[in-house]
């Protein structure tokens, strides 16, 4: 078939040459040649997916798993003592060492040159059953003396099955509320400009509650219903200190998100119908005060040194002394107190002016 496929090939080429070399011309054969095998040319098949296998015994029966990197559609069927399990898309699983794993129940086994069937010779006679869990794939090998139902499946795996259904139908029911959030009106979002605040109000429908959470440099409005909101208002009117506006919605809720920047004032408050917020303005800096200097302090006079006090010695000693006083009374000063040579002065002057005042006066008859 190969070689078939490859005379094909070579035919469609000679033929597509003869016609550029009748019709075109030499100079395009090259061309035509190129574009013939272009064309030609098999697409690559998928890349094999990544996997494992292990195949244990326990309990009576015996257990092949096979575990893939991704979920990839498998079907096994039975041809007398040998189990082929199909995949429809390669994969790449070393399966050389599963006789030696459990030799009672497989005699041989060996993967596709293709990659999309594995091939197991029996060793014994067994029912074969086959379950599916995400990318695993159980299959059992129950002997002739097995009685009862086929063995479940693991503890472990049916937790984590039960865990991406849980997941997956709240994926599902978020993007159904979300669809239909889109298909209501939007709420608008008005915005207003104060000399020391943005207003953000919020036009709350009937029934719906909201409260706000203050986290670091993030406030968030959570809704208890899932609503849509106009948010064009809002992000013109804000304010360098806010990064961000946006929007998120959950299975049954919704939230707005206002992301700030820096020490920022918001208040928040319910007025009739409306959620109020208000964004002060980001405070500017205080200029730092200049550190008061130090007032100059007088230079401390120096020290004399031994020289400049030995020269002024010198002078007191050449210097004349000023003359002595005399004391005012005409008498010589004597080792007195203070006190005494004020008296003493006192008593001196003060004697005429008694001598006169104690003389008679001249009687007006003489």
């Amino acid at each position: 078939m190969g070689q078939r496929a490859a005379a094909g090939t070579g035919s469609q080429g000679r033929a597509l040459a003869r016609a550029a070399r009748l019709c075109l011309g030499r100079g395009l054969v090259a061309i035509v040649l190129l574009a013939g095998l272009v064309v030609s040319q098999p697409c690559r098949a998928d890349d094999p997916v990544r996997g494992e296998a292990t195949f244990t015994s326990g309990g009576g029966f015996a257990r092949l798993v096979l575990k893939l990197a991704e979920d990839v559609e498998s079907e096994v069927s039975t041809a007398g003592s040998i189990i082929i399990i199909h995949f429809k898309r390669p994969v790449d699983i070393p399966v050389d060492k599963l006789s030696d794993a459990v030799p009672d129940y497989v005699g041989s086994a060996r993967r596709d040159p293709d990659g999309t069937a594995i091939r197991l010779s029996l060793a014994r006679r067994a029912t074969v059953n086959t379950m599916t869990a995400g990318e695993r794939i159980f299959v059992d090998f129950l002997p002739d003396s097995w009685t009862g139902p086929p063995p479940a499946l693991p503890a472990a795996v049916v937790r984590e099955l039960a865990e991406r259904a849980r997941a997956a139908e709240r994926a599902l029911r978020a993007q159904l509320a979300a669809n239909a959030a889109k298909k209501r009106p939007p709420v608008r979002v008005r915005a207003s400009v104060q000399p020391t605040f943005v207003r953000f109000v919020f036009e709350m429908p009937d029934g719906v509650s909201v409260s706000s959470v203050l986290n670091e440099q993030k406030l968030t409005l959570q809704f208890t219903s899932v609503l849509n909101f106009d948010l064009a208002d809002a992000k013109v009117a804000a304010l360098p200190n806010i990064a961000s506006i946006s929007q998120r919605a959950d299975i049954d809720s919704s939230a707005v998100d206002i992301v700030l920047i820096g020490e920022v004032d918001v208040h928040s408050f319910r007025e009739e119908k409306n959620y109020v917020i208000d964004v002060a303005f980001q405070q500017a800096e205080k200029p730092a005060l200049p550190e008061p200097q130090a007032a100059a302090k007088p230079a401390a006079p120096a020290k004399p040194g031994p020289a400049s006090r030995m020269s002024r010695d010198k002078t007191l000693k050449e210097s004349p002394l000023p003359p002595r006083a005399e004391p005012p009374c005409g008498r010589r000063w004597t080792t007195t107190t203070r006190a005494s040579r004020r008296s003493i002065c006192a008593s001196t002057i003060s004697a005429p002016r008694a001598l006169r005042r104690s003389s008679p006066r001249p009687s007006s008859s003489a």
